[in-house]
């Protein structure tokens, strides 16, 4: 029996690195956004972290550098380009994303082809007394920036005819509805994105962009625990609604978007929202 009767494994089992592709992580110095870039840098991506605020991203940038180099991984590309850079940007302004995004790939001397756009933010306010003034402003960063992300990113792949996979995070909250806190209007920008990421996914298939959701349940970032801290009972009451009985830890998230960013193992999905809630949304 001859070798060309069999597939390599190489055929079979997809390669989960990241070469040569430039990532734009927005919400750069949250908690999921740190995991998460460390991931793909680790998978030979350049990463640029996007955050409303140029100090905060600047510390999480030379955090990202100094992981980085710990661990033996290139900072450079081959080419000498720093793989790392830090962006001060409101996602909710289209014209700043536009500028920001194009500069990026000015810096990179690349045309970023992988979007993770974890910005975004919650309130707690009971849905009577909502002022509309903060319901305003958390959909145009929520939602609004969502779409802006997403056309800044496809408007450059399209113009070199490239492919691409922009993940936008959504949440449980886009599916259920949270007890015992009031959040109406996050619930609604989250449940926008999902279906933004299905509409935008049916639209850009043509041009080999995919567009995919992940909807994390509770996280245990470093904000999560301060929101928690002295507040034993709702740790509790969050915790007891969901199957696994804990918030997630941010690396839990890794092999999800490493997949989704991946042409070859996830070349066929788009549209898809995944939820990563510890079985939240089952009960």
């Amino acid at each position: 029996m001859t070798q060309s009767l069999f597939p390599k494994i190489t055929d079979i089992v997809p390669s989960f690195r990241l070469d040569n592709r430039l990532a734009i992580v927005t919400g750069g110095s949250g908690g999921l956004a740190t995991v998460i870039s460390k991931a793909l840098l680790a998978q030979g991506a350049s990463v640029a972290l996007v955050d409303m605020i140029q100090e905060r991203v600047d510390v999480s940038a030379e955090e990202l550098a100094e992981w980085g180099s710990f661990n033996k991984i290139p900072l450079t590309t081959p080419e000498g380009v720093n793989k790392i850079s830090s962006w001060q940007c409101n996602v909710a302004d289209d014209a700043e994303v536009t500028k920001v995004f194009n500069e990026v790939n000015v810096k990179h001397e690349a045309v970023a082809d992988l979007l993770i756009h974890t910005a975004g933010f919650c309130q707690n306010i009971d849905a009577l007394d909502y002022p509309a003034k903060n319901a305003q402003n958390l959909v145009n960063v929520n939602l609004m920036g969502s779409l802006y992300c997403s056309q800044a990113i496809a408007r450059n792949l399209v113009a070199v005819n490239k492919p691409g996979s922009l993940i936008l995070i959504g949440s449980m909250s886009g599916v259920i509805v949270n007890d015992p806190q009031p959040q109406v209007a996050y619930n609604m920008s989250k449940a926008g994105v999902i279906h933004l990421v299905k509409s935008l996914a049916c639209e850009w298939a043509k041009h080999g962009i995919r567009v995919n959701a992940l909807s994390p349940g509770y996280i245990a970032t470093p904000l999560t625990k301060q929101v928690l801290s002295g507040n034993d009972e709702l740790k509790q009451t969050w915790e007891s609604k969901v199957p696994m009985h804990r918030m997630a830890d941010p690396k839990e998230f890794v092999g999800t978007i490493l997949y989704l960013a991946n042409s070859e193992a996830s070349s066929y999905t788009t549209g898809e929202n995944i939820m990563v809630d510890g079985g939240y949304q089952c009960w």
